[in-house]
């Protein structure tokens, strides 16, 4: 049995917005599917992705992911982003994924394992990218030990051939500013990128852009964009994407409200009027934030209709005294397209919880089973 309270995933459009990304920056693209995919389900968006050849690699965040993967038949390179990588040098390289060095103590590490797998099975140096801190002020080693740090990786049979940074604030800077945040992690990335290569780094491929700064700042695209909410359909890259997720639930009661009557904990809404309302198996268990009580809204036949009371843990409740042709089972879309034109977006949908989108699609509930359309068929409609 599948609950009606779901979460539909549309492979076609995740795909197709891989390629759309590809095709704006020229560039390769390493989707980013760490977080379960951002709630999509990574494993399957990667086959997805990777069956329609429509990604260069993929980024996680654990080890765990990129294992996943590969246990999926995921041949493609897969960049673990870390930095939750210091105790799993060995699965990594077993695994044949590549890490991300971002600091001294994870070279080390890394090349303990290296050194052990040498004296053991010889073989040629294992490749690596290093994350330069050129501003973001989290992950990354300081500018000015880059080259050193790519000269006692050589010496530890790791070849850096990668070489990464990662924008503060990319998705608020204004692209026509010269001066901006972005800009100048720009220009601090080009100075360490010339001082590591004298130092004598086997560079191959360079990366800093994350989706806005793919779709913001063509100079930072580089030989590859790390896309991941554009790849899903939301963020900068909305309005030329479709969203890849559909959060669907469906009337399970329908009450009549005295005028003055109250609904949900707390009688924090009352009833202005004679009202109508439909009772929703899906609360914040499920991934519907109870900080979108009273500002949320969800549509019911091609309608929107706004969310009354708080949010409970299992039950949500929708005004439907204006849609009088509101029966028990009909779809309820709180998240995706409803049909008739209306859709409600994830940044909505972030806005009425006051949380990021990213938060909204990771927040799905692992509760809440996901359904796939196929590629080549169709998006899953809600059922009626």
């Amino acid at each position: 049995m599948i609950r009606r309270t779901r979460v539909e995933i549309d492979l076609a459009a995740i795909v197709a917005n891989a390629r759309s990304v590809r095709a704006v920056t020229g560039t390769a693209l390493y989707a980013v599917v760490k977080a379960d995919g951002y709630g999509h389900g990574a494993v399957a968006v990667a086959k997805a992705l990777a069956d329609a050849h429509a990604a260069d690699g993929f980024c996680t965040s654990l080890v765990e992911e990129g294992v996943a993967l590969r246990e999926a038949g995921i041949t493609a390179p897969i960049l673990v982003m870390g930095p939750s990588q210091v105790g799993g040098e060995d699965e990594m390289v077993e695994a044949r994924l590549t890490a991300v060095i971002s600091s001294h103590e994870e070279l080390a590490a890394l090349a303990h394992v290296t050194r052990a797998r040498a004296h053991a099975h010889g073989g040629a140096a294992i490749e690596a990218h290093l994350k330069v801190d050129t501003g973001m002020g989290r992950l990354g080693v300081p500018t000015e030990r880059a080259p050193e740090l790519a000269v006692e990786a050589s010496r530890n049979g790791i070849a850096i051939t990668g070489l990464m940074t990662h924008f503060a604030c990319a998705d608020s800077d204004d692209p026509a500013d010269p001066d901006s945040m972005t800009r100048r992690q720009l220009a601090k990335f080009a100075e360490v990128d010339r001082a590591v290569v004298r130092a004598g780094a086997p560079i191959r491929v360079r990366h800093a852009a994350n989706s806005s700064a793919a779709l913001l700042f063509p100079e930072a695209r580089f030989d590859l964009v790390r896309a991941g909410i554009a790849i899903y359909g939301n963020g900068a890259w909305a309005t030329t994407g479709s969203m890849g997720m559909r959060f669907v639930t469906a009337i399970a009661q329908l009450r009549h409200v005295a005028k003055g009557d109250s609904v949900g904990y707390g009688a924090t809404w009352h009833a202005a009027r004679e009202s109508r309302v439909a009772v929703l198996p899906c609360g914040y268990a499920d991934g519907l934030p109870r900080s979108a009580s009273g500002h949320a809204e969800v549509a019911i036949r091609g309608k929107r209709v706004p969310l009354i009371g708080r949010i409970s843990m299992d039950i949500a409740v929708a005004d439907v005294t204006d849609v009088p042709e509101a029966q028990v089972g009909d779809a309820v879309v709180m998240l995706g397209k409803a049909g008739g034109g209306v859709s409600i977006t994830a940044a909505e949908y972030a806005a009425w919880a006051g949380i990021n989108e990213y938060e909204v699609t990771c927040g799905m509930s692992k509760r809440v089973p996901r359904l796939y359309a196929p590629l080549g068929t169709p998006a899953i409609e809600a059922a009626a």
